[in-house]
């Protein structure tokens, strides 16, 4: 079926409303008769769970969706290997498949989005985990050439050592406790000595 037919998933999709974009693709799903959606409604939720992490919920989806509809629909398979390397954590090899350049029109912006998501999250992980890191390893994570890398780096204030081609990643800063978010922790906390108390009486 063409995508003119889900004209609500197109829009949120445009605003960029992934959990709106989810919601309604879980309400298709549950809606179609015989449990059984457009392959555009698989392939977007797919993509969705990809994009926002939820790969428990990206597997439980690949394995309910029918043979025949992978099998007609290329696509879907081809995001879920996407999906196995996102699981494996392998973030490097996600990018060859990423750029694919014959992604249907409903699905190359959640693969675009996915992309600069994975690139986040290997930067953060990056510069918590290492004080420095070899240039290649860092290009291979990134899928990105060394100039690119370079002009993240030092956007970020990230070291580059030419002599020894490493960077030096600056560690996050320290998420800063507000008052409110300590009078939480210290109610959290007196509910659970509360408790404790309770039942050691």
């Amino acid at each position: 079926p063409a995508l003119h037919r889900h004209g609500k998933m197109e829009e949120l999709l445009k605003a960029g409303d992934y959990d709106g974009l989810a919601t309604y693709c879980e309400q298709e799903e549950l809606k179609a008769p015989g449990g059984t959606p457009s392959a555009e409604v698989y392939s977007t939720l797919l993509g969705v769970y990809l994009l926002q992490n939820e790969l428990d919920h990206a597997k439980l989806l690949w394995k309910r969706i029918p043979k025949a509809v992978k099998q007609s629909n290329g696509e879907i398979g081809e995001l879920w290997e996407i999906g196995k390397r996102l699981w494996r954590r392998d973030f490097a090899a996600v990018y060859e498949p990423a750029q694919n350049p014959a992604w249907p029109p409903h699905i190359a912006p959640l693969v675009a989005s996915l992309v600069v998501k994975v690139r986040q999250r290997v930067l953060a992980l990056v510069s918590k985990a290492y004080s420095s890191i070899s240039a290649s390893d860092l290009c291979a994570l990134l899928g990105q050439s060394l100039d690119q890398v370079r002009q993240i780096s030092t956007e970020r204030g990230w070291e580059f050592d030419s002599q020894t081609n490493t960077f030096r990643p600056k560690p996050p800063p320290e998420p800063e406790i507000t008052p409110t978010q300590l009078s939480k922790h210290q109610e959290h906390l007196q509910r659970l000595t509360d408790i404790v108390s309770f039942l050691e009486n």
